[in-house]
């Protein structure tokens, strides 16, 4: 992946670098046909689906939303190191609040639910 491309794209929000590997970056991006956002970088370095996320979720929590897509980067990168098959989770728990993560069309798509750490 060029990097020097992807941060030229006017339509990049957000750029995430991962902490150990500093060269590993993934971006969002708006997707203008739809008005989504989606992750581009997790297919080229792990292998699996980039993640898209409603425009009025990212809008409306920012910071939060970029908060899970490195944690998801992260865990993706120690499972790589550890040899481990990486496979997202339909739904799980981050800092107590609840998302979803359930594939449809080409990407997996993130969502905020009502499941809390117990």
């Amino acid at each position: 992946m060029d990097s020097e491309i992807a941060t030229e794209d006017k339509n990049v929000l957000l750029k995430i670098q991962n902490s150990r590997k500093p060269d590993q970056i993934i971006y969002l991006t708006l997707v203008k046909p739809d008005g989504r956002f989606r992750t581009r970088g997790l297919s080229h370095y792990f292998g699996v689906d980039e993640i898209c996320i409603e425009s009025g979720e990212v809008i409306q929590s920012l910071p939060e939303y970029a908060e899970v897509l490195s944690f998801l980067f992260e865990t993706m990168s120690e499972a790589q190191d550890l040899g481990l098959p990486y496979t997202y989770q339909s739904e799980f728990v981050f800092n107590g609040l609840g998302y979803t993560l359930h594939k449809k069309d080409d990407c997996r798509h993130l969502k905020r639910s009502s499941l809390q750490e117990s």
